[in-house]
Formats: C-alpha cells, sequence, structure tokens
C-alpha cells in the first residue's frame, strides 16, 4: 500500500511541475539555442504606423556605456522576433492583446538574473509601443546589468531616431 502511495504522489507532483513549467515567466523567450547575425543599416526612416488591425512593437536598444556588449533577442509569447546589437532598433506587428515580452542579454560574463528582463502589456490595434534595452555600467568594478522597459511614444521616437536598424536573421543550427 505504501508503494502504491508513494507511485501516486510522485505522479501528482510530476504533473504539477510540468504544469508549473509550462506557465514559467521564462515561456515568452524563445527557444535556447537560438542565434541571430545581425546587420545594422544607418540611416533608414522611423517605422511606418502598423496596419489597422495590428499593433506594432518597436525594441531599441541602447549600448552607449557598454563597449563589447553582446546580442540582445527579443521574444514575443514563446518566439525569438529578433535582435539588436549596439545601439540599434527592429519593428514587429502584432495582433491586438495581452502579450508577453522577454529580452535576453547574451553577455557571457554578466549574471543570470542581469541577462533577461521580462514584461507584459495589452496591445491596441492600429498603436505603437517602444520598448527600450538598456545596458548599464555602474562602475569600473561592477557588472553591468540590462534592464527592459516601455517607453512614452517621444521618447521611444527619439531614440529611434538616433539608431541603426537591426535587421537579424536566425543562424541555422
Amino acid at each position: 500500500m505504501r508503494a502504491k502511495l508513494f507511485v501516486l504522489g510522485l505522479a501528482v507532483s510530476l504533473v504539477f511541475t510540468a504544469q508549473s513549467w509550462a506557465s514559467s515567466p521564462l515561456d515568452s523567450c524563445g527557444a535556447k539555442g537560438a542565434s541571430f547575425q545581425i546587420t545594422k543599416q544607418k540611416g533608414d526612416p522611423v517605422p511606418n504606423s502598423p496596419s489597422p488591425d495590428k499593433a506594432m512593437l518597436i525594441f531599441v536598444q541602447r549600448n552607449e556605456r557598454c563597449v563589447g556588449c553582446s546580442v540582445t533577442r527579443m521574444g514575443v509569447d514563446g518566439a525569438w522576433v529578433g535582435a539588436n546589437k549596439g545601439d540599434s532598433y527592429f519593428a514587429v506587428a502584432v495582433a491586438p492583446g495581452e502579450h508577453h515580452v522577454c529580452a535576453n542579454w547574451g553577455a557571457p560574463l554578466a549574471r543570470t538574473e542581469s541577462k533577461i528582463e521580462l514584461t507584459d502589456f495589452q496591445a491596441e490595434a492600429g498603436k505603437v509601443y517602444y520598448f527600450e534595452t538598456d545596458v548599464e555600467s555602474y562602475g569600473e568594478h561592477s557588472a553591468p546589468t540590462m534592464k527592459l522597459k516601455q517607453l512614452s511614444a517621444d521618447e521611444g521616437a527619439f531614440l529611434v531616431s538616433r539608431s541603426e536598424l537591426a535587421v537579424s536573421v536566425p543562424k541555422p543550427k
């Protein structure tokens, strides 16, 4: 009887473990091994307005204070949608509704908690949303950290005007 109860308890705990993993905040990111080839284009205009049935997300990255910083992958609802490197931006269209955003900074020497930032928001059709990843370094002996935040339309458009367009293509595995 004890063996049956143990097996039943183990099975129930595995089900709950699988369920909690499936609803992990990191589910907004993409596959772990994905990487991107990035080229930057100067002088590209700020992206056009989205189609009336979509929202546009614009991801801007600032790395003014971080020499040699790595690529930051951006995920939406469980899939990588692109990546930035240095002072750059890119845009993607999404359907209206709730979305979960993941920024994953590829800095090899940064602490794990400094490599991932998550947020969620409600997108409305026809609107533009700006998100910034900013690498911060607080001093000569402190490790840099990456932060993700949603920006106002004015601040976002200003940062885009000072950045290069990042064209990211997934690398073959």
